[in-house]
C-alpha cells in the first residue's frame, strides 16, 4: 500500500485518541491528508524586534523577539479555577513582565534562564501589548517552526491548534522522509506543476509568497485531475458495455408529438433527438436532461419510453418521492392514453401498486403487489414508475432497456453507476449488458460545476419555456407588509385562483418565531381568511391521505393548501397562482426555486411571496434578494454559487471534499486541462498498471469520496 495512505494512528509518537479525534474532525485521516493540509493564511514572523521598540511598532504588526525568561510566578485565585502567571522576559534592550491567564501547561513548560523565540501580534490597547503569543525554545542547530519565517495558520478545531499541526507535520516528515510521487512525470511537465515533495515544502515552509501560490496550484490541479480521471474512467466503462440498440420509430414518434395538446419547444425537440440517437447505439446512453422548473422534462422522457416500448423493451422511471412518482404515473398514463400500440404502465412504491387500463374504462386500477411483480417479470408491463421500490430485490425485470432517474441531484456519479447495474441485475441478458441511463434534474448547475461533477454525462439542456408561460413575480415580504400581501392573496382567490403556503416545520415551537404548518393553518383559518376553504398537509400524514388532499386541491374543493416542503416536487396544480413561503430565510435557494415552480403552470400570472421572519437584517439577505431578482434557475444557480460556493451543490459536507477541491471545481481552465490529460492517460493505459502510484491515488478517491 502507498505510504501516503498510512493512517495517522501510525504516526510517531503515537497520537492520543483525543488528538486523532480532532484530526478526523478536520478531515485528516491519512499521512497525505496531513502533509497536504492547506493553511488558510500565513503570518510573517520574520520581523525580529527588541523589547525597547514595542511602543514604536504599529498595531496589528506580527513580530518576533528573542528573549530569556528571568523569572516566573503563578498564583491561583482562591475558590476559583483561574490561574494567573507572571512571566518576566529580557533581551539585550529591556525587560518586560507579561501575564498569562489559565495557561498552566505553558507556564510549566517555560524554563527560567532559557532563551525563546517569542512571536506575537502587537495590540497597544490590550493590558499587555503582546497578543497571540507563542514561545519556541531556541537551541543550537534547531530549526524553528513557529517563528522567524512565514508561519502557516491552519483551519482549526477544538483540541488542536495550528502550532500542534505544524509540530505534527514536522514529525511526520522526519518519520517518512521523501514521499512517492502520485502523478506521472510527463504530467508534471505538461501542467508545469510542482512535485509532491516540493509542494509539501512550499506549502508548510515557504520562503516567498510565490512558493505558496505554486504549492496551492499543485493541490488544485491534482484534485481536479483525480476527479476528471475518475469521471473519464466511468464514462469509458459505460462505453465498453453493451446496451440494446433501439430502432428510432421516426414516423410514429412524429405523429405522437403532432397530436399532443401543446407544442414542444425547440429545446425539447433537440433533447428528444439526442436521446433517441443515443439509445440507437449498442453502448449505454449516459445522458443528463437538465431543465428548469416548467421546461417540460417529463414529455421528453415519455417519448423516450414510448420508443423503447415500440422496440419491445421495458423502461423504468425512478422518482425520489411517492408524490412525484404518482404524479408521473398519472400524467404519463394520460399522455399515452391514445397512442398506437398502447403501453401498459405500472406504479410501484412502498405503499402503492397500480397498473394502467383501457382508457375507455378508467386510466388505472390498484392490483396486489405480488401480481404486479409477476406481470413485470413476464414482460406484461412496459413502463414502470416508482420510488426506490423499483430497485428492490424482489423486483425482476423482463428486458429492461431504459432507466430514467428523476431529480437525479440526489444521486452521485457512483450511485448512478450502481443504480444502472442494479436495475439490470435480474434481467435475462448477458451480465455485460446495461440499460440506457437518462438522468433528469430541475436543479440547474453552473457551467463549470456541471463540467466537473457531471463530466461522465452527455448533457441535454432545456432552456426554453413553453409559449405563453408568464414569468413568476417574486417579492420579499417583511412582517410590516403582511397585511398588504394578504389583501392581494384574497383578491386573487376570490377571482378563482388557489394558493400554497409553505412552512419550514410541522409543529409549533416556543423557542422559535418561525411559523409552523399547524400555527399557520390555525391563524389563516381563524383570523386572516375565515371565509375561505383551507386545508393542511405534511409529511407525517399517510400517503393515501396526502394523495386525497392533492386530488381535492386539484379539483378546487378548497382554496389554500398549507404544507411543509412535501410539496417541493411533483405537485401540478395549474389553477394555483400564488405561493407563500413562511420563514423563507430558512430554505436554500434551490429549494425556494422549486417551491416557486409549484405555480405558474397555468395561463394566469403567478406570484411568489417570500415571508421574512423579521423586519431587520433578513431583508438585506443576499440569497433572498437573489431569488427575487432571478427568474431563471440557471441565473439563480450562478448567484447561489457566488454566494455559498460549490459545496452546497454537491453535498460537500458528506463528500469529504476540501476547500481546495471546491476551488478546483470552479476553475474552468483547470477543469478543461485535467479533463484532456485524464483522457490521455486512460488512452495509454486504462488499467493504470504502468502508473501504480496514480492507480493507488485513484482507488483511494473512489473508496472515500462520494458525490451526493
Amino acid at each position: 500500500m502507498n505510504v501516503l495512505y498510512t493512517s495517522i494512528t501510525n504516526l510517531k509518537p503515537k497520537p492520543t485518541p483525543r488528538l486523532v479525534h480532532s484530526l478526523h474532525k478536520l478531515g485528516i485521516f491519512t499521512l497525505a491528508q496531513l502533509l497536504l493540509y492547506p493553511p488558510k493564511k500565513f503570518v510573517n514572523y520574520t520581523h525580529l524586534q527588541t523589547l525597547s521598540q514595542i511602543n514604536t511598532i504599529p498595531d496589528g504588526q506580527a513580530v518576533v523577539f528573542e528573549v530569556t525568561i528571568i523569572h516566573k510566578k503563578q498564583t491561583r485565585l482562591r475558590g476559583r479555577k483561574l490561574t494567573i502567571a507572571e512571566i518576566t522576559i529580557q533581551d539585550t534592550s529591556d525587560t518586560l513582565t507579561i501575564t498569562l491567564f489559565n495557561q498552566k501547561l505553558l507556564f510549566e513548560s517555560l524554563q527560567v534562564n532559557s532563551t525563546y523565540a517569542l512571536s506575537a501580534i502587537i495590540k497597544h490597547t490590550a493590558k499587555t501589548p503582546l497578543t497571540q503569543m507563542s514561545f519556541e525554545r531556541i537551541l543550537p542547530h534547531k530549526i524553528l517552526l513557529h517563528s522567524h519565517r512565514l508561519v502557516p495558520i491552519y483551519p482549526e478545531t477544538a483540541g488542536i491548534s495550528s502550532k500542534m499541526i505544524r509540530y505534527r507535520i514536522d514529525l511526520a516528515l522526519k518519520q517518512f522522509g521523501i514521499l512517492p510521487e502520485t502523478l506521472p512525470e510527463w504530467i508534471l511537465r505538461k501542467a508545469n506543476i510542482l512535485s509532491i515533495n516540493e509542494t509539501i515544502r512550499y506549502l508548510h515552509y515557504p520562503q516567498t509568497v510565490e512558493q505558496i501560490h505554486l504549492a496551492k496550484n499543485r493541490l488544485i490541479f491534482e484534485e481536479a485531475f483525480i476527479m476528471q480521471l475518475y469521471i473519464a474512467k466511468q464514462k469509458m466503462m459505460f462505453q465498453s458495455k453493451y446496451a440494446p440498440n433501439l430502432t428510432i420509430h421516426h414516423d410514429t414518434i412524429k405523429t405522437i408529438i403532432e397530436d399532443l395538446p401543446f407544442h414542444l419547444t425547440q429545446a425539447q425537440h433537440t433533447a428528444i433527438q439526442d436521446i433517441l440517437h443515443d439509445t440507437s447505439k449498442p453502448s449505454p446512453m449516459n445522458r443528463l436532461l437538465e431543465g428548469d422548473v416548467g421546461t417540460g422534462k417529463t414529455i421528453v422522457a415519455t417519448i423516450a419510453m414510448i420508443n423503447t416500448h415500440y422496440n419491445g423493451y421495458q423502461s423504468v422511471l425512478m422518482a425520489p418521492t411517492e408524490i412525484l412518482a404518482t404524479q408521473h404515473f398519472e400524467s404519463i398514463t394520460k399522455l399515452t392514453a391514445h397512442i398506437p400500440n398502447l403501453p401498459v404502465i405500472a406504479l410501484i412504491t412502498a405503499k402503492e401498486s397500480r397498473i394502467s387500463t383501457d382508457p375507455h374504462l378508467d386510466y388505472w386500477i390498484t392490483i396486489p403487489k405480488k401480481e404486479l411483480l409477476k406481470k413485470i417479470s413476464r414482460g406484461q408491463v412496459h413502463i414502470i414508475i416508482g420510488t426506490h421500490s423499483v430497485i428492490r430485490d424482489s423486483l425482476e425485470y423482463h428486458n429492461l432497456a431504459l432507466t430514467i432517474v428523476d431529480e437525479q441531484h440526489r444521486f452521485g456519479v457512483k450511485q448512478r453507476s450502481e443504480l444502472q447495474t442494479m436495475m439490470n441485475k435480474h434481467s435475462h441478458s448477458n451480465k455485460e449488458t446495461m440499460s440506457h441511463l437518462l438522468s433528469m434534474t430541475a436543479t440547474p448547475i453552473p457551467r463549470t460545476l456541471a463540467l466537473s461533477i457531471y463530466g461522465d454525462l452527455d448533457v441535454s439542456l432545456l432552456n426554453e419555456y413553453p409559449a405563453g408561460r408568464k414569468a413568476i413575480k417574486t417579492k420579499l415580504v417583511p412582517p410590516s407588509k403582511r397585511t398588504e400581501a394578504y389583501t392581494f392573496i384574497r383578491k386573487h382567490i376570490q377571482s378563482g385562483r388557489q394558493a400554497f403556503v409553505v412552512c419550514p416545520k410541522i409543529e409549533a415551537d416556543q423557542e422559535s418565531d418561525i411559523r409552523s404548518v399547524e400555527e399557520s393553518f390555525h391563524d389563516l383559518s381563524t383570523n386572516i381568511f375565515p371565509d375561505l376553504r383551507i386545508q393542511m398537509m405534511h409529511g407525517k400524514m399517510k400517503t393515501a391521505e396526502k394523495d386525497r388532499i392533492i386530488q381535492d386541491f386539484k379539483q378546487r374543493k378548497f382554496d389554500i393548501l398549507v404544507a411543509t416542503s412535501v410539496i417541493e416536487v411533483g405537485i401540478d396544480i395549474p389553477n394555483a397562482s400564488i405561493i407563500v413561503v413562511e420563514g423563507a430565510e430558512r430554505f436554500g435557494l434551490a429549494q425556494l426555486h422549486q417551491f416557486r415552480g409549484r405555480v405558474g403552470r397555468g395561463e394566469h400570472q403567478s406570484f411568489c411571496f417570500l415571508f421574512e421572519t423579521s423586519d431587520q437584517e433578513v431583508s438585506m439577505n443576499q440569497r433572498l434578494k437573489a431569488i427575487e431578482e432571478a427568474t431563471s434557475g440557471f441565473e439563480l444557480a450562478e448567484k447561489d454559487l457566488a454566494i455559498r460556493g460549490p459545496g452546497q451543490f454537491i453535498g460537500s459536507n458528506q463528500s469529504g471534499l476540501s476547500d481546495i477541491s471546491m476551488e478546483a471545481l470552479l476553475n474552468h481552465d483547470i477543469i478543461v486541462q485535467t479533463k484532456s490529460l485524464s483522457q490521455e492517460v486512460l488512452s495509454q493505459d486504462y488499467t493504470l498498471n504502468q502508473y501504480p502510484e496514480l492507480k493507488s491515488r485513484l482507488s483511494y478517491f473512489e473508496e472515500n469520496i462520494h458525490f451526493e
